[in-house]
């Protein structure tokens, strides 16, 4: 009995962990984890504590500088209440004991460097100073005229700090006497001296700022003479929103220094003035003692973890040494070699396991001999059903290549049909049209438009068999653009109102002034066709045509007073060549193929379209159209012929056709116009023909097929070319392919598919022609 040897190989190079590994990764695992846990939230504690250390030092530092700072102002306050509580002007206390009054307290208050006596309207009485001599009755207005108006019972008003001379950190203090105002200008230069006295660390110092965010006590004195405005520095700007909102000392500010180094600040208010004591150090020396713990304890971790290693592998592979023995006797029996038998002395569950593997591999033997006579014959079977199988598939795969031949057959004939039917359709159109404008007679204007009827019939039909094959093959794309619904429903009511005439039917459209997305030609033949279908299956009563606005969407309504459509047809109507035949109804023309030209249509632009019926009463399409950006729609009316020929007198036009009977056509229907037209087989003649007329044409009318291989782009590039100007273009062709339309977008032409009836062609003329 044969083995391959190798059999476990390729799983276990896959997937194969030894047990000793499993259980070295989950103690060691558990232990780094506790390690890690325990090392980094001892970490973290430590971290916070010695920053909230950092905080509280320079937060005390800053207060205390606060209370020194309001003690300090606190002092010029009680210098200005004791002078202004004098009897001034009552005998003996007249201007000579004012001056003296006010020499006394400038030497007790060095900080003072001039006093004033100000009237209510802010004229100076009395002037002392320690730099420029004293006046007397200048009555000159003061620089701040509020403090002016302090009352008796305001006490001292502060008033705002400025620089003077440029350069001098200075305050204004004004308290009332009972009559005037007594005004005191406090040099600040003397904070330096209390923001100097205060360090934290190596670098730390203390700075001062004023309530219009202005740097007023620096230990650097150039800093505080150099009228620094740090409104719009970080650590103010977080300092002013972090008091504003909490009410309380600002603590542990994580910014940047005047330079841009990072550092720790904190601040307080000075009580009373808005000015802000400002401690900082720099991050790197402040955190310098929790760095050092932190990587006291980040060693330790690493030890730990060595150890938590060395331990969880030791244990690891005591553990699984008896059951790594056991794999390697397992692993000779998956091999093949089922006539060796497990010995294993424990006295345990794995001595019960090996006793089980040696009942399992007596087994495995006695049911091999039998595998190999089932596989034989399984084998002989399998081989069998894959003749039987290969002869089918050989069948299906000529019947889908004679599929593929057909459909290639079919696609070839549609677009010869497309191509070769069209043009004497366009050409009977055109003539027609020229035709009818010709006409005096009633009774040959009568019969031009029963032919002009049946010539839409046949353009219907061939048109519908043709779309359906386009539809289905993939070769329609949609264009979306804003839509003005109101016009599409007019163009919709000139079109079928003669037809449902001439039926005894009324066919009323109530116009909406709405725009929507979509492609103005599918949604004209979705509707379209819907009109079409409800005229032709209705022989009592009329058609309605209306739309309702439903939020962000309109929903376009077809009713008609038709025999109706029975619940079991609902879906069907809409399948290709399906028709109704209801009693009374008739053999309509047609090919059954509108409702699913509808169908299709609908669902290349996204619309929503439902139908509703009763029998015996009529039937409603709802078609659901997304409104566009647009709010309004703009008046638009398809012109008569007779405006048109008009619009279009004296027009330069050139037309460029190989087809001499559509050329002809249309150059009747255009000299009919007035028009001046140089018409041409090629671009090459259209040239030579142009040559002999100085006038640049004002509209280029070309087929798309042309002679020799050429087509109507390389005719509007070259006439453009040849006139260095943007000449408007407008192609027909009976070409069906969906690429053309994004090349004449391309070059800016208009692109219309023929047949196209006069009307048709000189509205879109006249539309190429709008600036």
């Amino acid at each position: 009995m044969s083995r391959q040897p190798g059999l476990w190989a390729p799983w276990r190079s896959k997937t194969y962990r030894p047990l000793s590994h499993h259980y070295a990764l989950r103690l060691s695992g558990l232990t780094l984890s506790l390690l890690l846990l325990s090392g980094a939230s001892e970490m973290y504690i430590g971290y916070q504590e010695a920053l909230l250390s950092i905080e509280e030092r320079q937060q005390a530092l800053a207060e205390g500088a606060a209370r020194e700072i309001a003690a300090y102002l606190d002092i010029v306050d009680t210098g200005l209440r004791d002078v202004a509580k004098m009897p001034w002007g009552q005998p003996g206390f007249g201007i000579a004991q004012r001056r003296e009054e006010f020499y006394r307290l400038m030497q007790i208050v060095p900080a003072i460097t001039d006093l004033q006596v100000v009237t209510r309207d802010g004229r100076e009485q009395l002037a002392t100073s320690k730099h420029a001599p004293d006046q007397v009755g200048s009555q000159q207005l003061i620089e701040e005229p509020a403090l002016a108006l302090v009352g008796l019972n305001d006490g001292v008003r502060r008033g705002r700090t400025y620089f003077q001379d440029g350069y001098l950190p200075t305050l204004r203090m004004s308290i009332s006497d009972g009559r005037d105002a007594i005004v005191a200008t406090v040099d600040l230069r003397l904070l330096g001296d209390v923001v100097t006295r205060l360090r934290t660390g190596e670098a730390g110092l203390a700075y001062v700022v004023d309530a219009q965010g202005l740097l007023i006590a620096h230990p650097r004195a150039t800093h505080a003479l150099s009228r620094m405005d740090l409104s719009r520095s970080e650590a103010v700007r977080q300092a002013r929103a972090a008091a504003a909102s909490a009410n309380v000392m600002v603590r542990g500010l994580a910014t940047h220094d005047i330079e841009g180094r990072p550092v720790i600040t904190t601040a307080a208010t000075v009580p009373g003035t808005g000015w802000m004591v400002f401690m900082e150090q720099a991050r790197s020396e402040a955190l310098k003692p929790a760095w050092a713990t932190l990587t006291r304890t980040l060693l330790l971790m690493v030890i730990g973890i060595v150890a938590a290693l060395a331990i969880g592998v030791t244990f690891a592979r005591r553990m699984a040494a008896p059951i790594v023995a056991l794999r390697r006797a397992t692993a000779r029996i998956a091999s093949g070699d089922l006539d060796t038998a497990l010995k294993v002395d424990r006295h345990d569950e794995i001595e019960e396991l090996a006793h089980d593997f040696n009942q399992m591999a007596s087994q495995l033997r006695d049911l091999y001999a039998s595998l190999e006579a089932k596989v034989a014959e399984r084998t002989a079977q399998l081989s069998d059903a894959r003749d039987v199988l290969a002869a089918r598939a050989e069948e299906l795969s000529k019947l889908k290549d004679e599929a593929d031949r057909a459909n290639a057959a079919k696609t070839r004939f549609l677009a010869a049909a497309s191509h070769d039917l069209r043009q004497p359709m366009h050409s009977i159109s055109l003539l027609l049209g020229v035709l009818q404008s010709r006409l005096d007679s009633a009774e040959h204007i009568v019969l031009a438009d029963k032919i002009q009827t049946s010539v839409a019939t046949m353009e219907n039909l061939f048109g519908n068999l043709l779309d359906i094959s386009k539809l289905d093959a993939g070769a329609v794309q949609a264009h979306l653009e804003d839509v003005d619904l109101g016009w599409l429903l007019h163009r919709l009511e000139q079109t079928w109102a003669p037809q449902a005439a001439e039926k005894g039917l009324r066919l009323s459209v109530r116009g909406c002034n709405v725009v929507v997305r979509g492609d103005a030609v599918l949604l004209e033949r979705i509707v379209g066709n819907l009109v079409a279908n409800a005229i032709r299956y209705t022989r009592e009563g009329g058609v309605l045509v209306g739309c309702r606005r439903r939020g962000r969407e309109v929903e376009l309504q077809v009713w008609d007073s038709g025999p109706g459509i029975e619940p079991r047809h609902r879906e069907a109507i809409f399948e290709e060549f399906f028709r109704i035949e209801a009693p009374g109804t008739g053999q309509e023309k047609g090919l059954g193929l509108g409702l699913s030209i509808v169908q299709r249509c609908a669902q290349i632009l996204g619309y929503g379209l439902s139908v509703d019926s009763r029998v015996g009463h009529g039937t409603v399409f709802r078609l659901k159209l997304p409104l566009s950006a647009a709010t309004a729609a703009s008046p638009r009316t398809s012109p008569r012929l007779a405006a048109s020929q008009q619009a279009l007198a004296g027009r330069f036009i050139v037309v460029v056709d190989d087809e001499a009977m559509n050329a002809q056509a249309l150059v009747d229907a255009l000299r009919a116009c007035r028009c001046h037209v140089v018409a041409a087989a090629s671009c090459d003649e259209a040239l030579a023909e142009l040559q002999q007329h100085l006038r640049v044409p004002d509209l280029i009318v070309t087929d798309y097929q042309l002679g020799g291989g050429r087509d109507g782009f390389e005719v509007i590039s070259r006439l453009r070319q040849h006139y260095d100007d943007a000449i408007p273009a407008l192609m027909v062709t009976a070409n069906t392919d969906a690429s053309l339309q994004p090349r004449a977008a391309a070059q800016q032409a208009r692109l219309l598919h023929k047949p196209i009836g006069l009307q048709r062609l000189l509205d879109a003329m006249l539309e190429s022609l709008e600036p």
